[in-house]
């Protein structure tokens, strides 16, 4: 990305003007090094003004850079666009990057300072850890897990797991709320989702579990692939695509049953999700999301993949002014209303 473009995201962010899909774009692009240079230049500028009499150095800026690396948080969704193979950033970078803009936070209330050292520590105020190895997310959102797996998180609902044990042996999340998951198939370690007493265990398929607090009922329905649901006690069936089964948190009574697997997932119909996708399966899915034409004017744009995640029901103008910020693209209508993207595109 244009450095001209992320200094506006970053303007925008310390004003608190970003929209939403704006701000997911700025959280991609601070998850790489190509910014690192300028995002330290702003931390430096910030711990100067927030220490009048103790001067910042280069090596305590660089060594504040890393050790906001090294704090776990909760990625946030993500936009991001690959242009050519590049070696594999370490999961350390790829992973907690984001927690650098933590210290843009205008009012500083977030990041704390002390001269305790010639390298002193840092202490960062995370909304989504509950304890020093539990990794949590809440609200709407998209999340990638270690394995691979993905996880859609409804309104109002929060998942965790410990960041230590997970995938070790065996996968495990607890989720309260809605949730709908995809998981990455691996016979020799099961995933488990643990909703209060109730356990739902899978190796790899596609599902929705609604289990938000207000309810007395917990609901599990089938995708693809086989789901066993169960508690410590017994195992209440094993479901298969268009399969239920509604469980009384209270009780433990439960009904199996066949439904329409569209129905429990209608909530996330709204969602736009482009998950590291080439640029003719994102248009293509963009097209089919708001009935319109949208045509790539060359090979090079299609070589493009792009990570993005809609969440809010944005509408078409939207979309395409962020997908073609990312891309370093334009788009324009012809007379019959369909749409062309030119640009550069990607290698």
């Amino acid at each position: 990305m244009k450095k001209e473009i992320f200094k506006k995201l970053v303007e925008g962010y310390l004003q608190n003007t970003l929209s939403q899909a704006e701000l997911n774009q700025f959280m991609d692009v601070i998850k790489t090094d190509e910014h690192d240079d300028f995002i330290k230049e702003k931390i430096y500028a910030l711990l100067q003004e927030n220490e009048a009499t103790d001067t910042i150095d280069q090596q305590k800026g660089d060594h504040i850079l890393k050790q906001i690396l090294s704090q776990p948080v909760a990625a946030p969704p993500e936009i991001s666009i690959q242009q050519k193979k590049k070696k594999r950033k370490s999961s350390l970078h790829f992973i907690y990057a984001a927690a650098s803009i933590t210290v843009l936070i205008a009012l500083g209330s977030i990041f704390f300072y002390k001269e305790q050292s010639s390298l002193p520590s840092i202490t960062i105020r995370e909304n989504t850890i509950a304890k020093k190895d539990l990794l949590a997310f809440n609200g709407k959102q998209v999340i990638h897990l270690p394995d691979g797996s993905t996880i859609i998180l409804n309104d109002n609902s929060s998942i965790q797991y410990d960041q230590k044990t997970f995938n070790n042996t065996i996968r495990e999340v607890t989720l309260s709320g809605e949730a709908y998951f995809d998981i990455k198939r691996n016979e020799k370690k099961p995933f488990i989702v643990h909703t209060g007493k109730i356990s739902t265990k899978v190796l790899g398929t596609a599902f929705n579990i609604n289990a938000y607090g207000k309810s007395d009922k917990i609901k599990v329905t089938v995708e693809r692939g086989k789901v066993q649901v169960g508690d410590t006690q017994k195992i209440y069936g094993v479901i298969t695509p268009n399969e239920q089964i509604t469980v009384n948190k209270n009780t433990l009574d439960f009904e199996q049953k066949k439904v329409k697997v569209e129905i429990a997932t209608a909530w996330k119909s709204n969602y736009l999700i482009l998950d590291n996708i080439n640029m003719e399966e994102a248009t293509s899915l963009i097209s089919k999301k708001y009935k319109v034409s949208i045509t790539l004017s060359n090979q090079d744009i299609k070589n493009c993949r792009i990570t993005a995640s809609f969440l809010n029901d944005e509408d078409l103008e939207h979309i395409l002014k962020v997908v073609c910020s990312v891309i370093e693209a334009n788009y324009h209508y012809n007379s019959n209303g369909s749409i062309v993207m030119e640009g550069k595109g990607c290698q």
